[in-house]
Protein backbone atom coordinates (compact mmCIF):
# COMPACT_ATOMS: atom_id res chain seq x y z
CA UNK A 1 0.00 0.00 0.00
CA UNK A 2 2.42 2.56 0.71
CA UNK A 3 4.54 1.59 -2.27
CA UNK A 4 1.71 2.64 -4.19
CA UNK A 5 0.97 5.46 -2.87
CA UNK A 6 4.95 6.17 -3.36
CA UNK A 7 4.63 5.63 -6.86
CA UNK A 8 1.39 7.47 -7.16
CA UNK A 9 3.11 10.52 -5.48
CA UNK A 10 5.63 10.42 -8.28
CA UNK A 11 3.46 10.10 -10.99
CA UNK A 12 1.82 12.96 -9.86
CA UNK A 13 4.69 15.17 -9.20
CA UNK A 14 6.03 14.30 -13.07
CA UNK A 15 2.76 15.42 -14.34
CA UNK A 16 2.47 18.59 -12.14
CA UNK A 17 6.13 19.54 -13.70
CA UNK A 18 4.77 19.15 -17.10
CA UNK A 19 1.73 20.68 -16.52
CA UNK A 20 3.31 23.86 -15.44
CA UNK A 21 5.74 23.67 -17.89
CA UNK A 22 2.62 24.41 -20.33
CA UNK A 23 2.23 27.57 -18.45
CA UNK A 24 5.41 28.81 -18.28
CA UNK A 25 6.42 27.83 -22.10
CA UNK A 26 3.04 27.75 -23.21
CA UNK A 27 4.30 30.10 -26.37
CA UNK A 28 7.47 28.32 -26.97
CA UNK A 29 7.01 25.06 -28.08
CA UNK A 30 10.10 23.92 -28.95
CA UNK A 31 11.73 24.92 -25.55
CA UNK A 32 9.87 22.47 -24.13
CA UNK A 33 10.84 19.77 -26.33
CA UNK A 34 14.13 20.60 -25.76
CA UNK A 35 14.05 20.39 -22.03
CA UNK A 36 12.20 17.29 -22.64
CA UNK A 37 14.39 15.53 -24.92
CA UNK A 38 17.95 16.67 -23.47
CA UNK A 39 16.36 15.34 -20.03
CA UNK A 40 14.75 12.18 -21.15
CA UNK A 41 12.20 11.85 -19.05
CA UNK A 42 10.03 14.45 -16.44
CA UNK A 43 11.83 12.66 -13.73
CA UNK A 44 15.23 13.95 -14.84
CA UNK A 45 13.84 16.78 -15.31
CA UNK A 46 12.75 16.80 -11.94
CA UNK A 47 16.57 15.47 -10.72
CA UNK A 48 18.49 18.09 -12.30
CA UNK A 49 16.11 21.05 -11.25
CA UNK A 50 16.60 25.03 -12.25
CA UNK A 51 20.20 25.37 -12.99
CA UNK A 52 19.99 22.15 -15.66
CA UNK A 53 16.55 24.37 -17.44
CA UNK A 54 18.51 27.82 -17.26
CA UNK A 55 21.49 25.79 -18.93
CA UNK A 56 19.40 24.65 -21.67
CA UNK A 57 17.01 27.34 -22.48
CA UNK A 58 20.17 29.92 -21.79
CA UNK A 59 17.51 32.36 -19.73
CA UNK A 60 18.54 32.99 -16.72
CA UNK A 61 15.68 32.78 -13.69
CA UNK A 62 13.66 30.61 -16.18
CA UNK A 63 14.73 27.32 -13.93
CA UNK A 64 13.61 28.98 -11.00
CA UNK A 65 9.95 30.01 -12.44
CA UNK A 66 9.52 26.32 -13.61
CA UNK A 67 10.08 24.80 -10.03
CA UNK A 68 9.05 27.60 -7.95
CA UNK A 69 6.67 26.64 -5.42
CA UNK A 70 3.55 28.73 -6.51
CA UNK A 71 4.53 27.46 -9.75
CA UNK A 72 4.45 23.63 -8.69
CA UNK A 73 1.56 23.93 -7.08
CA UNK A 74 -0.81 25.24 -9.41
CA UNK A 75 0.46 22.27 -11.36
CA UNK A 76 -0.21 19.58 -8.93
CA UNK A 77 -4.02 21.19 -8.86
CA UNK A 78 -3.89 21.26 -13.07
CA UNK A 79 -3.02 17.33 -12.97
CA UNK A 80 -5.22 16.72 -10.27
CA UNK A 81 -8.20 18.36 -11.99
CA UNK A 82 -7.10 16.75 -15.20
CA UNK A 83 -7.34 13.36 -13.33
CA UNK A 84 -10.30 13.74 -11.71
CA UNK A 85 -12.01 14.67 -15.81
CA UNK A 86 -10.03 11.66 -17.45
CA UNK A 87 -7.95 14.12 -19.43
CA UNK A 88 -4.78 12.29 -20.19
CA UNK A 89 -1.21 14.61 -20.58
CA UNK A 90 0.64 13.09 -23.74
CA UNK A 91 4.26 14.85 -23.76
CA UNK A 92 6.69 14.39 -26.58
CA UNK A 93 8.39 11.67 -24.74
CA UNK A 94 4.88 9.03 -24.68
CA UNK A 95 5.03 6.65 -26.49
CA UNK A 96 1.11 7.61 -27.20
CA UNK A 97 2.43 10.95 -28.69
CA UNK A 98 0.90 10.99 -32.53
CA UNK A 99 3.67 9.72 -34.27
CA UNK A 100 3.02 12.05 -37.27
CA UNK A 101 2.53 15.24 -35.13
CA UNK A 102 6.20 14.44 -33.54
CA UNK A 103 8.23 14.94 -36.74
CA UNK A 104 7.52 18.18 -36.85
CA UNK A 105 9.66 20.48 -35.78
CA UNK A 106 7.16 22.82 -34.14
CA UNK A 107 5.20 20.07 -32.35
CA UNK A 108 3.84 20.96 -28.94
CA UNK A 109 5.87 19.21 -26.24
CA UNK A 110 2.29 18.28 -24.36
CA UNK A 111 -0.93 17.83 -25.01
CA UNK A 112 -4.30 17.33 -23.00
CA UNK A 113 -6.19 14.30 -24.60
CA UNK A 114 -9.49 13.26 -24.10
CA UNK A 115 -11.39 10.51 -25.48
CA UNK A 116 -11.03 7.08 -26.26
CA UNK A 117 -8.91 6.55 -29.71
CA UNK A 118 -5.47 5.64 -30.40
CA UNK A 119 -3.88 7.79 -32.91
CA UNK A 120 -3.12 5.46 -35.83
CA UNK A 121 -1.22 6.41 -39.63
CA UNK A 122 -4.31 6.84 -41.67
CA UNK A 123 -5.99 10.29 -40.41
CA UNK A 124 -7.89 12.81 -42.87
CA UNK A 125 -7.88 16.48 -41.66
CA UNK A 126 -10.28 18.31 -43.31
CA UNK A 127 -10.53 21.89 -43.06
CA UNK A 128 -12.84 24.64 -44.60
CA UNK A 129 -14.85 27.98 -44.34
CA UNK A 130 -16.77 28.90 -41.31
CA UNK A 131 -19.54 29.89 -44.01
CA UNK A 132 -19.66 26.89 -45.20
CA UNK A 133 -22.61 26.40 -48.70
CA UNK A 134 -25.07 23.47 -48.74
CA UNK A 135 -22.22 22.12 -52.05
CA UNK A 136 -19.56 22.66 -49.49
CA UNK A 137 -20.93 20.57 -46.55
CA UNK A 138 -22.60 17.48 -48.53
CA UNK A 139 -18.76 17.27 -50.50
CA UNK A 140 -17.15 16.55 -47.40
CA UNK A 141 -19.92 14.84 -46.05
CA UNK A 142 -20.14 12.10 -49.00
CA UNK A 143 -16.26 12.31 -48.92
CA UNK A 144 -15.98 11.23 -45.42
CA UNK A 145 -19.15 8.50 -45.84
CA UNK A 146 -17.44 6.71 -49.18
CA UNK A 147 -14.36 6.85 -47.32
CA UNK A 148 -16.09 5.15 -44.09
CA UNK A 149 -17.09 2.17 -46.75
CA UNK A 150 -13.66 1.95 -48.51
CA UNK A 151 -10.93 2.59 -45.74
CA UNK A 152 -13.37 1.78 -42.17
CA UNK A 153 -9.87 2.32 -40.49
CA UNK A 154 -9.57 6.06 -40.81
CA UNK A 155 -9.68 9.19 -38.59
CA UNK A 156 -11.03 12.11 -39.60
CA UNK A 157 -9.40 15.26 -37.41
CA UNK A 158 -10.65 18.97 -37.74
CA UNK A 159 -11.00 22.03 -35.58
CA UNK A 160 -14.46 21.86 -34.58
CA UNK A 161 -15.38 25.00 -35.78
CA UNK A 162 -18.70 25.86 -37.24
CA UNK A 163 -19.37 24.86 -41.26
CA UNK A 164 -16.78 22.53 -42.81
CA UNK A 165 -15.33 21.58 -39.07
CA UNK A 166 -18.42 20.25 -37.93
CA UNK A 167 -19.95 18.54 -41.41
CA UNK A 168 -16.25 16.50 -41.37
CA UNK A 169 -17.04 15.60 -37.49
CA UNK A 170 -20.79 15.04 -38.15
CA UNK A 171 -20.55 12.69 -40.97
CA UNK A 172 -17.35 10.74 -39.24
CA UNK A 173 -19.86 10.04 -36.22
CA UNK A 174 -22.49 9.31 -38.24
CA UNK A 175 -20.20 6.67 -40.66
CA UNK A 176 -18.83 5.38 -36.92
CA UNK A 177 -15.18 6.53 -38.03
CA UNK A 178 -13.05 7.80 -35.13
CA UNK A 179 -12.65 11.55 -35.19
CA UNK A 180 -10.49 13.78 -33.28
CA UNK A 181 -11.33 17.54 -32.56
CA UNK A 182 -8.38 20.30 -31.84
CA UNK A 183 -9.31 23.28 -29.63
CA UNK A 184 -7.68 26.53 -29.81
CA UNK A 185 -8.52 26.67 -26.12
CA UNK A 186 -7.86 24.99 -22.63
CA UNK A 187 -9.86 21.22 -22.26
CA UNK A 188 -12.20 23.04 -20.15
CA UNK A 189 -13.41 25.01 -23.08
CA UNK A 190 -16.04 23.84 -25.58
CA UNK A 191 -15.46 26.12 -28.98
CA UNK A 192 -17.85 27.47 -30.70
CA UNK A 193 -20.50 26.26 -27.89
CA UNK A 194 -22.63 25.47 -30.55
CA UNK A 195 -20.66 22.04 -30.82
CA UNK A 196 -20.63 20.99 -26.69
CA UNK A 197 -23.12 18.60 -27.42
CA UNK A 198 -21.21 16.98 -30.56
CA UNK A 199 -17.87 16.88 -28.17
CA UNK A 200 -19.46 14.98 -25.81
CA UNK A 201 -20.15 12.52 -28.72
CA UNK A 202 -16.93 12.67 -30.09
CA UNK A 203 -15.00 12.08 -26.62
CA UNK A 204 -16.70 8.71 -27.00
CA UNK A 205 -16.00 7.86 -30.36
CA UNK A 206 -12.53 9.50 -30.85
CA UNK A 207 -11.25 12.38 -28.67
CA UNK A 208 -10.81 16.21 -28.41
CA UNK A 209 -6.98 17.21 -27.94
CA UNK A 210 -5.60 20.79 -27.27
CA UNK A 211 -1.90 22.33 -26.39
CA UNK A 212 -3.00 24.59 -24.25
CA UNK A 213 -3.58 24.32 -20.37
CA UNK A 214 -7.20 24.87 -18.54
CA UNK A 215 -9.08 28.02 -18.56
CA UNK A 216 -7.10 29.32 -22.08
CA UNK A 217 -9.45 31.30 -24.06
CA UNK A 218 -9.70 30.95 -27.60
CA UNK A 219 -7.90 33.61 -28.81
CA UNK A 220 -7.11 34.71 -32.35
CA UNK A 221 -3.01 33.87 -32.22
CA UNK A 222 -4.60 30.29 -30.32
CA UNK A 223 -6.22 29.50 -33.64
CA UNK A 224 -2.87 30.16 -35.94
CA UNK A 225 -1.21 27.69 -33.95
CA UNK A 226 -3.94 25.59 -33.24
CA UNK A 227 -3.75 24.99 -37.14
CA UNK A 228 -0.26 23.52 -37.24
CA UNK A 229 -1.54 20.37 -35.08
CA UNK A 230 -4.33 19.77 -37.42
CA UNK A 231 -1.51 19.76 -40.41
CA UNK A 232 0.93 18.13 -38.21
CA UNK A 233 -1.08 15.11 -37.18
CA UNK A 234 -2.62 14.06 -40.38
CA UNK A 235 -1.59 11.77 -43.16
CA UNK A 236 -3.45 13.80 -45.99
CA UNK A 237 -5.05 17.24 -45.18
CA UNK A 238 -8.26 17.73 -47.59
CA UNK A 239 -10.12 21.45 -48.04
CA UNK A 240 -13.37 21.24 -48.31
CA UNK A 241 -14.21 24.82 -49.27
CA UNK A 242 -12.07 27.74 -48.45
CA UNK A 243 -12.23 31.70 -49.54
CA UNK A 244 -8.40 33.36 -50.81
CA UNK A 245 -7.38 33.57 -47.13
CA UNK A 246 -8.20 32.73 -43.64
CA UNK A 247 -7.57 29.66 -40.99
CA UNK A 248 -7.73 27.10 -43.67
CA UNK A 249 -5.15 28.41 -45.83
CA UNK A 250 -2.79 28.94 -42.71
CA UNK A 251 -3.44 24.91 -42.26
CA UNK A 252 -2.19 24.46 -45.98
CA UNK A 253 0.45 26.47 -45.21
CA UNK A 254 1.62 23.86 -42.45
CA UNK A 255 0.78 21.15 -43.91
CA UNK A 256 3.12 22.30 -47.21
CA UNK A 257 6.07 22.81 -45.00
CA UNK A 258 5.57 19.02 -43.52
CA UNK A 259 5.36 17.71 -47.11
CA UNK A 260 1.61 16.65 -46.19
CA UNK A 261 -0.24 15.33 -49.31
CA UNK A 262 -3.23 18.13 -49.72
CA UNK A 263 -6.18 17.68 -51.80
CA UNK A 264 -9.04 20.74 -52.52
CA UNK A 265 -12.83 20.41 -53.48
CA UNK A 266 -13.01 22.29 -56.31
CA UNK A 267 -16.06 24.80 -56.89
CA UNK A 268 -17.70 27.53 -58.93
CA UNK A 269 -14.83 30.13 -60.63
CA UNK A 270 -16.97 32.89 -59.57
CA UNK A 271 -17.78 31.37 -55.88
CA UNK A 272 -16.13 33.30 -53.16
CA UNK A 273 -15.89 30.40 -50.97
CA UNK A 274 -14.15 28.12 -53.45
CA UNK A 275 -11.96 31.25 -54.68
CA UNK A 276 -9.37 29.30 -52.28
CA UNK A 277 -9.88 25.73 -53.04
CA UNK A 278 -9.69 26.85 -57.27
CA UNK A 279 -6.59 28.26 -56.20
CA UNK A 280 -4.86 25.83 -54.36
CA UNK A 281 -5.69 23.47 -57.39
CA UNK A 282 -4.36 25.62 -60.15
CA UNK A 283 -1.16 26.29 -58.63
CA UNK A 284 -0.64 22.64 -58.15
CA UNK A 285 -0.59 22.78 -54.42
CA UNK A 286 -3.36 20.76 -53.84
CA UNK A 287 -4.90 17.85 -55.91
CA UNK A 288 -8.29 18.35 -57.10
CA UNK A 289 -10.31 16.16 -55.31
CA UNK A 290 -13.60 14.95 -57.10
CA UNK A 291 -14.44 11.73 -54.52
CA UNK A 292 -12.81 9.72 -51.99
CA UNK A 293 -11.63 7.55 -54.87
CA UNK A 294 -9.11 10.36 -55.25
CA UNK A 295 -7.56 10.47 -51.62
CA UNK A 296 -7.72 6.58 -51.20
CA UNK A 297 -5.56 6.02 -54.45
CA UNK A 298 -3.16 8.44 -53.79
CA UNK A 299 -2.56 7.94 -50.46
CA UNK A 300 -2.35 3.96 -51.42
CA UNK A 301 -4.80 3.32 -47.75
CA UNK A 302 -6.26 0.20 -49.56
CA UNK A 303 -4.85 -2.52 -52.09
CA UNK A 304 -8.18 -2.99 -53.04
CA UNK A 305 -9.18 0.51 -54.67
CA UNK A 306 -12.88 0.53 -55.51
CA UNK A 307 -13.10 1.99 -59.07
CA UNK A 308 -16.63 0.70 -59.77
CA UNK A 309 -18.59 4.33 -59.97
CA UNK A 310 -21.39 2.68 -58.77
CA UNK A 311 -19.77 1.68 -55.85
CA UNK A 312 -17.52 4.70 -55.14
CA UNK A 313 -19.92 7.67 -56.73
CA UNK A 314 -18.46 10.81 -58.17
CA UNK A 315 -19.25 13.84 -57.03
CA UNK A 316 -20.00 15.19 -60.22
CA UNK A 317 -21.65 12.31 -62.01
CA UNK A 318 -24.17 13.80 -64.50
CA UNK A 319 -25.39 11.35 -66.97
CA UNK A 320 -24.36 12.56 -70.41
CA UNK A 321 -28.16 12.78 -71.92
CA UNK A 322 -28.73 15.10 -68.78
CA UNK A 323 -25.76 17.38 -70.32
CA UNK A 324 -26.63 17.35 -74.00
CA UNK A 325 -30.18 18.01 -72.75
CA UNK A 326 -28.94 21.40 -70.96
CA UNK A 327 -26.64 22.19 -73.88
CA UNK A 328 -29.57 21.96 -76.06
CA UNK A 329 -31.34 24.55 -73.68
CA UNK A 330 -27.95 27.23 -73.75
CA UNK A 331 -26.91 29.34 -76.14
CA UNK A 332 -23.15 31.36 -76.45
CA UNK A 333 -25.30 34.54 -77.05
CA UNK A 334 -28.74 34.66 -74.87
CA UNK A 335 -28.21 33.79 -71.33
CA UNK A 336 -30.28 31.25 -69.51
CA UNK A 337 -31.63 31.58 -65.69
CA UNK A 338 -31.10 28.29 -63.55
CA UNK A 339 -35.04 28.17 -62.97
CA UNK A 340 -35.47 28.24 -66.63
CA UNK A 341 -32.99 25.33 -67.07
CA UNK A 342 -34.50 23.32 -64.04
CA UNK A 343 -37.95 23.77 -66.27
CA UNK A 344 -36.52 22.48 -69.77
CA UNK A 345 -34.98 19.76 -68.10
CA UNK A 346 -37.49 18.53 -64.90
CA UNK A 347 -34.26 18.78 -62.78
CA UNK A 348 -34.78 20.38 -59.47
CA UNK A 349 -32.17 23.29 -58.50
CA UNK A 350 -29.58 21.37 -56.24
CA UNK A 351 -29.41 18.54 -59.29
CA UNK A 352 -28.83 21.48 -61.80
CA UNK A 353 -26.33 23.38 -59.60
CA UNK A 354 -24.40 20.40 -59.93
CA UNK A 355 -24.84 19.23 -63.17
CA UNK A 356 -23.65 23.29 -64.49
CA UNK A 357 -21.28 23.04 -61.84
CA UNK A 358 -19.46 19.96 -63.63
CA UNK A 359 -19.83 21.07 -67.01
CA UNK A 360 -18.06 24.67 -66.22
CA UNK A 361 -15.04 22.49 -64.96
CA UNK A 362 -15.09 20.41 -68.31
CA UNK A 363 -15.49 23.79 -70.14
CA UNK A 364 -18.83 23.40 -71.43
CA UNK A 365 -20.48 26.14 -69.64
CA UNK A 366 -19.88 29.38 -68.40
CA UNK A 367 -21.54 31.97 -66.01
CA UNK A 368 -21.94 35.79 -66.34
CA UNK A 369 -21.73 38.12 -62.91
CA UNK A 370 -25.35 38.13 -63.41
CA UNK A 371 -25.54 34.65 -62.37
CA UNK A 372 -27.01 33.28 -66.58
CA UNK A 373 -25.46 31.14 -67.77
CA UNK A 374 -24.39 30.43 -71.50
CA UNK A 375 -22.84 27.74 -73.49
CA UNK A 376 -18.95 28.25 -74.16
Amino acid sequence: MVVAMEENEKELREEALLCAMSRVLINHPAKGCLLLKEAGSPVRLLEEGAGFVDRLLKAEGAGELLFSREMMEWGRQEALWMRSKGVRLISVLSDDYPALLKECPDAPFLLYYRGSACFGNRILGIVGTRVASAYGKECVERIVSDIAESCPGTQIVSGLALGIDGSAHKAALEAGLETVAILPCGIDIIYPSAHRDMAVRIISQGGVLTEYPRGTKPLRRNFLQRNRIIAGICSALLVGESRISGGSMSTVEYASSYNKDIFAVPGRMWDANSYGCNYLISRNVAQICLNSSTIIKSMGWTDSYISDIKRQPSLFSVPEETKQKLLLSLSSVKGRTPDYLCARAGMDTREMSLALLEMEIEGLVRKDISGLWYKA
